[in-house]
């Protein structure tokens, strides 16, 4: 097992990041609401300062023999705890790929290369599979079991569109149903191009989104009708308050009993999730990739939930997109990151739930055109990549005596 933690590591001092984002508020009455301007991205680029200027300034893509990429030296690079080779098929083209999902003690993964497949990531052991079609969606975890959706992988006979096949297994991988994905009015969507998420949608459905289309697809009949593409809110609580956190091309919007509670002023790239620090208020983790200062970067910043002026920000990390991320139930954040535009360049950076920046992995140096997976374990960060590969990261937990002491939700006070 290789080593967790680098021998040097920068001081968490330097690396932790306590700002107080102040947002000004616009006072709400009845017909206007409290919007944030979350004014920080000039106080976040002024504190990556420190990490920018130390950085060696060769170009992005560059490499320094025996180490990481310049614009990554700076910052703790970690190696994995174990990679995983699975048993992909290369001679199947590789359209999609799905996953981590993580189910108990196993992970799901999905590729057109393997179909499904669940690893145990602390033995690193391949624990079943199950065959797909040539396109898959994202496996997902419920109440009655893991979700597989596929193209099916033996001709079926419909009555009408036919879009799938759907299959539920227990955690240990016994089958627990079968059916065609078939519906009316669904045809649009069988053709529909774009990225694909499944969520949960109520008791016996999931939502299949694809692209700018999505079904509800009813997990016993398969039978799948049309709805709404855009993804389900962030629901946070706090005491007697529940709000529904999304973001839009304009804004992230708190909306509590169907109103507007806050909006942010400007938007942002991506809505991560919720934080809950020891003895403070929930926050709302964003991140926005943009220029600022001259680099191309990713910021990390927690906006408070109930819409006061506290909050934290994060060192940024050099970025022109985002890959993909997970949230745990406290707070810790896992973002899969894209550095340049060479496509070869990609990294995971781990940051606690009080926004200290844990460490960063350079993923293996090649062409990548497929997303990346990344879901938080109690006990490590499991990323899915390039179709075939299963690398685990050590946990994200902060030091015991870092500011900001994380909490499970559950213990949040609600008088």
């Amino acid at each position: 097992m290789l080593a967790a933690r680098p021998a040097a590591r920068p001081a968490a001092g330097r690396l932790a990041l306590a700002l107080v984002v102040a947002p000004v508020l616009v006072a709400g009455c009845k017909d206007r609401h409290a919007a944030h301007d979350d004014a920080a991205p000039r106080a976040t680029a002024d504190a990556g300062a420190a990490i920018r200027d130390a950085a060696p300034r060769d170009a992005p893509g560059d490499a320094i023999a025996g180490g990481p990429w310049p614009r990554l030296a700076r910052f703790p690079i970690i190696d994995p705890v174990r990679v995983i080779a699975l048993p992909a098929r290369p001679d199947v083209p590789r359209f999609d790929v799905g996953g981590p999902a993580i189910a108990g003690d196993v992970a799901i993964v999905s590729s057109s290369q393997l179909g499904f497949a669940a690893v145990d990531w602390r033995r690193g052991a391949l624990v079943w599979t199950r065959p797909a079609g040539l396109h898959v969606a994202p496996p997902i975890d419920s109440p009655q079991g893991v979700i597989l959706i596929s193209d099916c992988a033996a001709p079926v006979e419909v009555a009408d569109a036919l879009l799938g096949c759907i299959r539920v297994v227990t955690r240990s991988g016994i089958d627990q149903g079968y059916a065609a994905i078939h519906g009316k009015r669904v045809e649009a969507f069988a053709g529909s191009p774009g990225s694909q998420d499944v969520w949960l949608d109520g008791d016996r459905a999931v939502r299949w989104r694809r692209g700018d289309l999505a079904v509800s697809v009813d997990l016993i009949t398969g039978v799948a009708t049309p709805t709404t593409a855009a993804p389900p809110p962030l629901r946070v609580s706090y005491r007697t308050h529940t709000w529904e956190i999304s973001r839009t091309e304009q804004a992230i919007v708190a909306r509590e009993r169907g109103k507007v509670a806050w909006q942010t002023r400007r938007p942002y790239t991506a809505l991560l999730g919720a934080v809950y620090l020891a003895e403070l208020t929930p926050m709302i983790r964003v991140a926005n990739v943009g220029v600022f200062g001259g680099w191309a970067e990713l910021n990390l910043l927690d906006i408070d939930a109930t819409g006061s002026l506290h909050g934290q920000a994060a060192f940024p990390v050099p970025a022109i997109s985002a890959l993909g991320h997970a949230v745990d139930a406290v707070g810790n954040t896992a973002i899969a990151v894209r550095m340049d535009s060479s496509l070869r360049h990609d990294f995971i950076v781990g940051y606690a739930a009080n926004a200290l920046l844990m460490y960063v992995y350079p993923l293996p140096e090649i062409p990548r055109a497929d997303p990346v997976g990344v879901a938080i374990a109690s006990d490590a960060v499991l990323v899915f990549h390039d179709g075939d590969t299963f690398t685990v990261l050590p946990e994200l937990s902060s030091p015991p005596t870092a500011p900001g002491a994380p909490r499970t939700p559950s213990q949040n006070p609600t008088p």
